[in-house]
């Protein structure tokens, strides 16, 4: 005889499941499905979809694919990025900038493998925090969060001392205008515009600053352009410029491969910033699209522009002077480019492009910043106060007036520094015996320094978080190229900057050894930078430890919630 209607093994399995996916939904949880459908949906057991979470909502939907773009391209300030860092690439390499750029651009495609895959599959607030904590475990997600919090913190400092110390000279120069407190005021004016920005609706910080951003995308864009359909100083050059050749250019320090390898510190420095995109998950509209697609465009797109800029500086004034006019002028070689090739008003709007630039890539750190704060607060791993969001803007207003005093308290203290001119010898207080105030550049090269170190070890724990993510939960879409080559040349590519940065710092013979290979010595302060990331990283593994052992219901919520109404 067949079973009685209604109390099958069959029925009773799928009356289970359903009784077990409403105790789910009602819990804010995940329903029960396969572990390819929970991919898909973003949503791992375990996770919470944050539209049924009990926390504060930031404002969903509100930023398009454009908006996100914005970010991304604004958080790297292509301008300052071509202005200051191209000339220094060519006092080490020489003609051979364009190539610098080419080798740190693809090494950064490869990186937005792993994010492209990753925000195709977790959408949240916390960026890189949410993604690794799904990867390399709660310990290492919590260093993930930690440490780009506290690197977009400083860079919105270090950009507000370049924003002030630009436009102070700028008015000065050109206005004879001189505010009292010099680069210190235009600073704090600079925090409070961006204050202002980000604490009304996000949408806001598109609206007000994208035209600016336009403005200096055009600026390169047109002097390229007429550099060269004018064909430079000599004619164009590939040779030179694309090869080891331009590297052995006389002066050249230290020139050759290993010049061109030191060159991709400050050629990787150029797109910091790009991966601002990640944490606009929660307010962007098809998430899932508009992030990945945000990112990986734009580093092929400054790949583009960076490698074209730099290439329209080497031959702007002949490759053959790479270095004894255009490296030997760095603080306005780009100036002599754009009245010699296209006028004065060019000049003009390069000026202001630079003021409006740092403005603006101070906002995308300082909205970076905030949201990490937010979204490890939401989660009780910071103090839950600063997970809160405005009642009507929906922005994390707790956490970006903590930001705001941070950056202010920042640029108060760098307003003490003084130094005397010619030496490294530095003092704190007001100026006197012979000690001068640093102007708002030194803390901009210091802190951009430190947040830059804290990055790039983020970005190779997210060429680690792919893989494993992928073997672990999405074994279906496991390949080598994507998942194994592209992630381990990416990592490589990364630790040429990163050996930069830290290497000649270390005391001792092992110092000595990398600044013998040609690495620049690193002075005081710079030597001491690195001491920074690391005495951060200890604090974080203190806090979470003590985390984990104090309240562990806490500690395991860390990066489990997730934007779970897109597939």
């Amino acid at each position: 005889m067949g079973e009685p209607a209604g109390s099958s093994p069959i029925q009773e399995r799928t009356d289970r499941y359903q009784r077990c996916n409403a105790w789910k939904r009602l819990h804010g949880g995940v329903t029960l499905a396969t572990q390819n459908e929970l991919v898909r949906k973003g949503l791992l057991e375990g996770d919470i979809d944050v539209d049924q979470a009990n926390v504060d909502k930031l404002h969903k939907n509100v930023i398009s694919l454009p908006g996100v773009l914005y970010f991304c391209i604004a958080g790297s300030a292509p301008i300052s990025a071509m202005l200051f860092n191209v000339p220094a690439i060519a006092q080490q390499a020489g003609a051979a900038s364009p190539l610098v750029f080419l080798l740190s651009g693809i090494g950064l495609l490869l990186l937005g493998v792993s994010i492209v895959y990753l925000s195709r599959r977790l959408t949240s607030a916390g960026g890189f925090y949410t993604w690794v904590s799904h990867s390399l475990g709660k310990g290492t997600a919590f260093q993930a969060g930690w440490l780009m919090m506290g690197g977009y913190a400083l860079f919105e400092a270090a950009l507000m001392g370049a924003f002030g110390s630009y436009t102070n000279s700028s008015f000065a120069t050109y206005l004879h205008f001189n505010l009292p407190g010099g680069w210190v005021s235009w600073a704090l004016i600079g925090t409070l515009l961006i204050f202002l920005l980000s604490y009304f609706d996000v949408k806001w910080s598109v609206f007000a600053m994208a035209p600016f951003l336009v403005l200096e995308i055009s600026v390169l864009v047109i002097l390229d352009l007429v550099i060269c359909l004018r064909g430079g100083a000599s004619g164009h050059d590939l040779l030179h410029t694309f090869s080891a050749a331009g590297a052995d250019l006389k002066g050249a320090a230290p020139g050759g491969m290993l010049g061109i390898g030191i060159g991709m510190a400050l050629g990787v420095w150029s797109w910091v910033g790009f991966e601002a995109g990640a944490v606009y998950g929660e307010e962007a509209r098809n998430p899932r699209v508009a992030v990945p697609v945000a990112i990986f465009s734009v580093v092929a797109f400054l790949i583009i522009l960076y490698v074209w800029t730099s290439y329209s500086a080497t031959i702007g004034y002949g490759w053959q002077h790479a270095i004894d006019q255009f490296a030997a002028h760095p603080n306005s070689a780009y100036y002599t480019l754009a009245t010699d090739y296209v006028g004065g008003w060019l000049q003009a709007l390069m000026i202001i492009a630079i003021s409006t630039s740092a403005l603006a890539c101070g906002l995308a750190f300082h909205n970076g910043m905030v949201r990490y704060l937010y979204a490890m607060g939401r989660e009780s791993i910071l103090p839950s106060i600063f997970g809160k969001t405005h009642p009507r803007y929906r922005s994390p207003h707790i956490a970006i007036v903590a930001q705001s005093l941070f950056t202010c308290l920042l640029i108060g203290f760098f307003a003490l520094v003084t130094q005397k001119p010619g030496t490294t010898d530095y003092s704190f207080g007001l100026p006197s015996n012979g000690y001068q105030q640093v102007d708002g550049l030194a803390p901009y090269g210091w802190l951009a320094t430190t947040g830059t170190i804290a990055f790039i070890i983020v970005y190779i724990m997210v060429n680690l978080a792919a893989p494993l993510f992928a073997w672990r939960f999405d074994r279906a879409s496991f390949g080598i190229v994507r998942h194994i080559v592209a992630p381990l040349l990416s990592s490589l590519v990364l630790l040429i900057p990163l050996a930069s940065f830290v290497m000649p710092a270390v005391p001792g013979p092992i110092g000595a050894f990398f600044t013998a290979l040609g690495f620049a010595p690193t002075a005081f302060p710079t030597n001491i930078l690195p001491l920074f990331v690391l005495v951060w990283i200890i604090w974080g593994l203190l806090y979470a430890n003590y985390l984990a052992r104090r309240d562990p219901e806490r500690y395991e919520k860390m990066g489990r919630i997730v934007r779970g109404d897109v597939a």
